[in-house]
């Protein structure tokens, strides 16, 4: 039997995965010297944010603007994807494959059930037909 996520489980993946990327984020703005590290921890710091956002008001925005939380999970996707080819052209190969395929999956995850929930919150208007 396959467990289907509800808006109340979708909302705690939102505010751990802000969590945890506002941590590491912010652990890299503190540690690290001013540079594009500078712009990419602070970029992930707006993200998490955003994410926490969401899983605050996951409920309402499904039901009246659930394509701005798609929208959110392409940008952060395509931020994780951007990430993976900074460190493929530095040659720094600092191991961000695996971090990136996680967070693919994370984002990929959220979509396809944000996008389920979303359409079960919208009004059925069905015509009848005769």
């Amino acid at each position: 039997m396959a467990m289907k996520e509800t808006v109340r489980s979708l909302r705690a993946y939102f505010v751990l995965s802000a969590l945890l990327s506002g941590a590491v984020n912010l652990w890299a703005l503190f540690r690290g010297e001013l540079g594009i590290g500078t712009a990419i921890s602070l970029i992930g710091v707006g993200f998490a944010v955003a994410y926490l956002y969401v899983g605050v008001r996951l409920r309402q925005l499904l039901s009246t603007a659930p394509r701005q939380i798609t929208k959110l999970l392409i940008a952060g996707a395509a931020f994780l994807v951007l990430l993976f080819l900074l460190d493929l052209l530095s040659g720094m190969r600092s191991g961000t494959l695996p971090q990136v395929i996680i967070g693919l999956l994370i984002t990929w995850y959220l979509f396809v059930n944000v996008r389920r929930l979303a359409a079960e919150s919208q009004p059925n208007i069905a015509v009848e037909a005769g």
